[in-house]
């Protein structure tokens, strides 16, 4: 990240900074609000590290409200017909819309144990897994206490706003550069 791109950030009104990075996390705007209180932010690094503390040192009914707002897997998983099980191009991460109908009922079932437990949807930044690897997770994530199930769903967010945050930083050096 260019130093110059980081002293835009640092120089921006309250406003500019809740309008640039405050939908980086879904339904928290106020994560933004709370961390322009910190500047300046040596880098992108430490922008992105405050306002995931902001998230997730909110209090209970807001951490459960930015949860909340992700979308779950459950919302990209589908049976493919046959036909579409030969044929790759899968567009829903992880190939979750190429299921057979085994592992769709395995799914929805792990899926609706997973949300009666947590009370939140199973977050899972799920490019570069595959179907399989992605049922063992959930499997897998189903026996944590709820502290760490949250936990681990948080960093989960992370990795959602990552791609966001990047965009933002180009967007902004594109502007710089110009």
């Amino acid at each position: 990240m260019n130093e110059s791109v980081m002293r835009v950030i640092n120089a921006m009104s309250r406003s500019e900074f809740v309008a640039t990075f405050g939908s980086v996390f879904k339904d928290a705007p106020w994560a933004a609000e709370e961390a322009y209180e910190c500047r300046p932010f040596s880098d992108s690094s430490g922008l992105k590290s405050t306002m995931m503390a902001m998230v997730r040192g909110a209090p209970e009914e807001a951490r459960l409200r930015v949860l909340r707002s992700y979308p779950g897997l459950d919302s990209v998983v589908a049976v493919a017909s046959p036909r579409e099980q030969i044929i790759s191009g899968t567009t829903a991460p992880a190939g979750l819309d190429q299921l057979s109908p085994e592992e769709f009922a395995q799914f929805r079932s792990l899926n609706k144990s997973y949300h009666e437990r947590f009370d939140m949807p199973f977050i899972l930044y799920a490019e570069g897994n595959t179907a399989e690897g992605v049922m063992k997770l959930l499997e897998q994530r189903l026996r944590h206490e709820p502290e760490v199930e949250e936990a681990i769903a948080f960093r989960e967010v992370g990795r959602f706003a990552d791609p966001e945050f990047e965009a933002i930083f180009q967007k902004l050096a594109a502007k710089e550069s110009d």
